[in-house]
């Protein structure tokens, strides 16, 4: 009878485990448990796409489990934007995107697809790229004052990765404290913009070092200055906006990680967590400085503080210089 007892208390045991582990189970699942996809809502071969790719690809091989990248361009980087706010709020599906959707476009819509602080959380700031301005070889300006005396004379053109875009705002701004005038050529992408600006249909571009360093150092482009506070390692004899005669902007050129605002808290900490190891391992830094990219990392509500500030400047910028755009 005792050993009876004994085997009826192992088995009421082993029944109760079966019924509380999967409960356990429930409570804490496995992330990620199936493919992942990240929207870049640019064309492939900018920025945003390079460092994407690479952070899709390292975490990849992290997980043992498959991240894809999508391109879904269009509407000022509003539709791959959107098309994550409309997910699945698991964690499965996420946002790689420069400042763009998040901090400008929703000032050029009267009723906005989504809003930023409503619909989108953010798992934090993932890299950096410094832009430059970049001219075609050809025209006859060899600094930023020189070709802003040159634009005060001639009917000059410059391009822009698509309506609406940080890149557009910034040469506007430009052109405003440089008291000149020129006429604006979106592009569907920064590699179509880059190969106009070499082919002569434009004169003057702002763009990430990454996508015109090559033309650079052809010599089919000219870097007339940098946007960055102080002067580039990798371009040492472009000035900055300040040396040149005008104020530095203080605009910094991010990539950052989004997910649909339902995510739970232990998925979003759970992607910022990852998010910084891997902005601190060797392989992805050196990957990142190979290509120009800065492999700064800022946590969630460090972020947001920036992104803040910066929808505040942006909308102010677009009400005193009154941009105007339109989806693509």
């Amino acid at each position: 009878m005792k050993h009876s007892s004994q085997r009826r208390k192992l088995v009421l045991s082993a029944a109760l485990g079966a019924l509380v582990l999967p409960t356990a189970w429930a409570q804490k699942p496995k992330f990620p448990n199936r493919v992942v996809k990240m929207v870049v809502p640019s064309t492939p071969g900018g920025g945003p796409d390079f460092v994407g790719r690479l952070v899709a690809q390292m975490l990849s091989v992290k997980w043992g489990q498959s991240i894809i990248v999508e391109n879904l361009a269009g509407a000022s980087m509003q539709l791959g934007t959107n098309s994550v706010v409309k997910a699945m709020p698991d964690g499965h599906t996420v946002l790689f995107t420069p400042p763009t959707p998040i901090t400008i476009a929703n000032f050029f819509e009267p009723k906005p697809p989504y809003e930023v602080n409503k619909d989108l959380v953010t798992a934090g700031l993932m890299g950096r790229n410094p832009a430059l301005i970049v001219i075609n070889s050809q025209v006859k300006a060899n600094t930023m004052k020189e070709f802003i005396a040159l634009a005060k004379k001639e009917k000059l053109f410059y391009a822009s990765p698509g309506q609406g875009h940080a890149f557009q705002l910034t040469t506007e701004i430009i052109c405003t404290k440089a008291g000149i005038h020129m006429t604006h050529v979106p592009y569907k992408g920064s590699s179509p913009a880059v190969m106009g600006l070499i082919g002569g249909e434009v004169q003057f571009l702002v763009q990430s070092t990454e996508a015109v360093k090559e033309h650079i150092k052809s010599g089919r482009l000219r870097a007339l200055a940098t946007l960055e506070n102080t002067r580039l390692e990798a371009f040492p004899d472009a000035p900055t906006l300040a040396e040149s005669g005008l104020e530095n902007l203080g605009i910094m050129n991010w990539y950052g990680l989004f997910m649909p605002i339902a995510t739970p808290k232990d998925i979003l900490e759970f992607w910022e967590s990852e998010l910084q190891a891997l902005s601190k391992d060797p392989g992805f830094r050196k990957k990142m400085f190979d290509m120009s990219f800065d492999p700064v990392f800022y946590g969630t509500q460090d972020f947001l503080s920036i992104m803040q500030k910066e929808r505040m400047q942006w909308r102010d910028v677009i009400a005193s210089t009154q941009v105007q755009t339109k989806k693509e």
